[in-house]
Formats: structure tokens, C-alpha cells, sequence
């Protein structure tokens, strides 16, 4: 199973959002996106190979703030509105960039990073 986290935004993502995310923790890394934009990668490799080092899933706006308390007790209050978004990175080496990729796209978005793990 992959690592599961969790970034809750005052703003969604956007590709340009997860590109300067990247640039700021690996220039090689590339996006691509699957299922017509439902799910965006970061990416390791040359365009032939490459391997996700985070999966980040179309942002959900959060109705009921509530939910969040009672889904994510440890998380942060935040400015409304807000945002929900998944992701989901690897347990080897490639995804200790996906969880430095997660808290960068956080930190950029002016969000909070929470990673299931624990780390």
C-alpha cells in the first residue's frame, strides 16, 4: 500500500502549482496526468520510464469543516474555504520525495501537510 497523505488548502492545486512544487525539491521531476486530469503525477525519469513519486487526486472543497475534525483530529484550523486533497506516495526511496513534494505543494499553497504515516 502506498503512503497516504493528505493536504488541506485555502486554494486547489494546479499544474502549475505541482511544477513549482517539484522544481522546488528535484528540477528533473515531470508532471503527468491520468484519467482526462482526475490525477496528476510527479514523476522521476526521462518520459520513456518514469516511475510517480506522488499521486495528487482533484481537490474536493470541504462544505462541513467538521468533517474535518472528526476525519483528521491532529489537523490544523484553516482560513476558509477550503480544500481537501489526496495523495499518495511510495514507501521506498522515491517516496521520501513524495512526502517532500507534499509539503512543499502545502506549504506553497498556504496549506497544511498531513502524512498517515506519521513522518
Amino acid at each position: 500500500m502506498p503512503r497516504e497523505i493528505v493536504i488541506l488548502s485555502p486554494t486547489p492545486p494546479d499544474v502549475g502549482a505541482l511544477l513549482r512544487a517539484g522544481m522546488a525539491v528535484d528540477e528533473m521531476l515531470r508532471v503527468r496526468t491520468l484519467s482526462n486530469g482526475a490525477v496528476n503525477e510527479l514523476c522521476q525519469g526521462d518520459g520513456t520510464g518514469d516511475t510517480a513519486v506522488l499521486s495528487v487526486y482533484q481537490p474536493i472543497d470541504v462544505a462541513n469543516a467538521d468533517e474535518i475534525a472528526r476525519l483528521l483530529p491532529d489537523a490544523p484550523q484553516l482560513p476558509r474555504p477550503l480544500w481537501w486533497i489526496e495523495a499518495l506516495a511510495p514507501w521506498d526511496e522515491r517516496g521520501t520525495t513524495g512526502v517532500a513534494l507534499a509539503y512543499e505543494l502545502a506549504a506553497q499553497l498556504g496549506g497544511a501537510c498531513l502524512v498517515q504515516d506519521g513522518q
